[in-house]
């Protein structure tokens, strides 16, 4: 218990340490938020984020006509990672007039990522996929389970205090139902290495009451 409490109060400190809004993401209307930097969105305003790393999450949702009839497109979740400061950048997508194009963007996505002159910006990206009969999605809990994977959009910086102390009950557990140590050493290790001197300093203190 007193682990767990001096984990998510390390955590808590770090994700208190950020700067000032300075980027501007513009989207297009076929792009439909669900997340930006783990936390539920929605609809495809700009977005006003924080210098440095950002992670967004869309479904790409469009009708089209193909032989006559009008089809819609919703998109398997895309999660994508940039980096800027003091900029404007704007998301763009491929045209999808297609049943073909349609699948073709769901097994390997495509877009760019233009800056204000139209210079393309470095990204990563993947799909964030759930197996199995889907009545309703935490996009927040898959996305920090994510962010904590080796993926190619894997964003660790974004994974907040609440997502850790929710995924924990479902941590992976031994015989005795005690929560895997190893799983623990990651996680303290992780909110560790971002805290800044004095918080690891206080960290130590709590630990050793």
């Amino acid at each position: 218990m007193k682990l767990r409490t001096a984990l998510l109060s390390l955590a808590a400190c770090s994700i208190s340490f950020s700067s000032f809004a300075d980027v501007t993401l513009n989207l297009p209307q076929s792009a439909q938020l669900v997340l930006v930097n783990g936390v539920n969105a929605e609809g495809n305003a700009p977005q006003t984020l924080n210098n440095g790393s950002n992670q967004i999450a869309f479904l790409y949702d469009k009708n089209y006509r193909e032989n006559g009839d009008t089809h819609l497109f919703r998109s398997e979740v895309v999660v994508m990672t940039f980096s800027g400061n003091d900029a404007t950048y704007t998301l763009q997508l491929p045209n999808i007039s297609s049943a073909y194009q349609a699948q073709k963007f769901n097994n390997q996505p495509t877009m760019s990522l233009l800056s204000a002159n139209g210079s393309d910006i470095p990204f990563k990206h993947d799909v964030l996929i759930k197996n199995g009969f889907q009545i309703s999605r935490d996009f927040p809990q898959e996305i920090a389970k994510y962010n904590l994977s080796k993926g190619p959009a894997a964003l660790a910086s974004v994974v907040t205090a609440t997502e850790i102390q929710r995924m924990q009950p479902v941590a992976p557990a031994t015989k005795d139902a005690k929560i895997d140590q190893e799983y623990v050493t990651k996680m303290l290790n992780y909110w560790y290495n971002k805290a800044d001197t004095t918080t690891k300093q206080s960290f130590k203190t709590s630990i050793n009451k």
